[in-house]
């Protein structure tokens, strides 16, 4: 009989899974991640895989560290395994819950630093309302399969000190403990690379502190723990003396949304808001939740998105600010902004005199020019490309008298008396006539698909019922289920099925 053969045992190493996106500094942190290592003496292996399929694309950086017991190198892993990872990064909230959705964070092993803050995938950003994914859950998804986890916005922090984010997580990996890198090889790293600077040392020092002010890192073990989320960065105005006849729901939302009008064009534009909500107030039927969503809904479109308005906003010095810190370009860079245009002739014809445009539209219809554009590119950073915006955005002073405010004035006029004769015919389907106002939005062919669709409610819908011509009882709820149709299909074909349902149902 064969005598058992003998299995000397290892240590076993310490696994690191970094998930980034591109731009992040992810490369750089697992190299001074590396360099750390072999400073303290242990054996390390690094790997990664780039990746582009997400939003700037998304790379993931695997590291695994042992001590060295012998002179003979180790055979460690290439790739991370699902359920062996014992410190799990995400540099971004979503990357964090793809993660755990892969299998990498598992409650009884892995200790996960994430950062909230969010880089918007294309289904979110285009879609026909807020289509932001809830924070809430995707925290506590990420809590709920950690054995701990610290959960912070990583990315305000490096803002704030004016640094990559990369400095800021490799503080906190610093001072988490959940590697066996002492924090000084850490810090050597950091300095001696080619990327040192004083911004990354701050960085590296916030997060290190941020560990340090948390305490000891909690053992969630899985529990059901309430997310803490990121305080608003814009929160709503006060209610304002002109507001006080709004219930608490609305004043504050109306006092934002003459703020908004305001700078959009004038105190008299304003006070035009101002006063419609006044008159959907005094009806003895109109409830706070009615009013909060008029007074949302209304500010929102009667600043609307014109050429006008694209052009003073992307002169605005804060977009300046901001792209200048994505581009990560340090004081004194020069940093070279091109705008990409394509305005059709919508946009064009728009901004014309109501009668000359309504005529240069009739012509474009009839010639088929709906689909011509206009490409452009404009360097707002060169003195032709502001001046040229310049000049367009100063135009806004004759926005009134143009043909794309009367259009949408008059649908504003519809969607108020629409709000008015619910109150008084059916006061719970007026909530959801003033909410079918996130249908309408942007510009070009967003916009038009937006005003086909919301049309065809208010004349398959809305007006038969208010005319009495079907069943006024049903109106909530059909406009409902068309409204939810119409933002998850902007091509119109599920509100189609519900419109031709709703119909059938109603005539019995």
């Amino acid at each position: 009989m064969n005598a058992p053969i003998k299995t000397e045992t290892k240590t076993r190493p310490t696994r690191l899974l970094i998930a980034a996106m591109g731009g992040e500094g992810g490369g750089v942190l697992a190299g001074w991640l590396t360099e750390a290592a072999l400073d303290a003496g242990l054996w390390v292996q690094r790997t990664s895989v780039p990746g582009v399929a997400q939003r700037t694309g998304a790379t993931t950086y695997y590291l695994e560290f042992l001590p060295k017991t012998g002179p003979t190198r180790p055979i460690m892993a290439l790739h991370p395994a699902p359920g062996r990872v014992d410190v799990l990064v995400a540099t971004e909230l979503l990357e964090a819950v793809r993660m755990v959705n892969l299998g990498f964070v598992t409650p009884d092993r892995t200790k996960l630093i994430a950062s909230t803050h969010r880089t918007y995938t294309v289904d979110e950003k285009s879609a026909m309302a807020d289509g932001r994914m809830d924070p809430a859950p995707m925290i506590a998804a990420c809590k709920d399969f950690a054995k701990t986890a610290i959960i912070d916005d990583l990315s305000a922090v490096a803002l704030r000190e004016g640094c990559h984010l990369n400095s800021v997580v490799l503080g906190v990996l610093a001072g988490s403990g959940t590697l066996p890198l002492p924090v000084e090889c850490i810090r050597r790293a950091m300095e001696g690379g080619k990327r040192a600077s004083d911004a990354n040392g701050r960085g590296f020092e916030a997060g290190l502190k941020m560990t340090q002010d948390r305490g000891p890192v909690p053992n969630l073990g899985g529990a059901k723990a309430k997310p803490t989320l990121p305080e608003a960065t814009a929160p709503l105005l006060p209610p304002s003396p002109e507001t006080t006849f709004l219930p608490p729901e609305a004043a504050g939302l109306a006092a934002e949304g003459m703020r908004r009008l305001t700078d959009y064009q004038d105190a008299a534009y304003a006070a035009d808001y101002l006063g419609h909500l006044k008159r959907i107030a005094a009806h003895p039927a109109a409830s706070p939740a009615l009013l909060a969503a008029v007074a949302r809904h209304m500010a929102l479109r009667m600043s609307y998105e014109d050429t006008h308005r694209v052009a003073e906003l992307k002169l605005r010095s804060a977009r300046m600010a901001r792209v200048t810190a994505e581009a990560k370009a340090r004081p004194g860079e020069i940093v070279d902004v091109a705008e990409y245009m394509k305005p059709g002739p919508e946009e064009i014809f728009g901004m014309l005199p109501r009668a000359i445009g309504g005529r240069l539209m009739a012509l474009s219809e009839r010639r088929g020019w709906g689909k011509l554009s206009f490409p452009m590119q404009v360097k707002t950073t060169r003195f032709s490309g502001f001046i040229r915006l310049r000049l367009l955005a100063a135009t806004k002073r004759w926005r009134r008298s143009n043909l794309r405010h009367a259009h949408e004035m008059a649908w504003l006029s519809g969607w108020l008396d629409h709000i008015t004769r619910a109150l008084d015919i059916a006061p719970e389907a007026a909530v959801e006539i003033a909410e079918t106002a996130k249908i309408v939005r942007g510009y070009g062919s967003t916009y038009t698909r937006g005003m086909r669709n919301w049309r065809l409610i208010a004349d398959e819908m809305i007006t038969p019922c208010l005319d009495g011509r079907l069943p006024a009882a049903l109106l909530a709820d059909g406009v409902l289920q068309a409204r939810l149709a119409a933002l998850k299909d902007p091509e119109g074909q599920a509100l189609d099925r519900v419109v031709e349902s709703f119909q059938k149902a109603a005539k019995g």
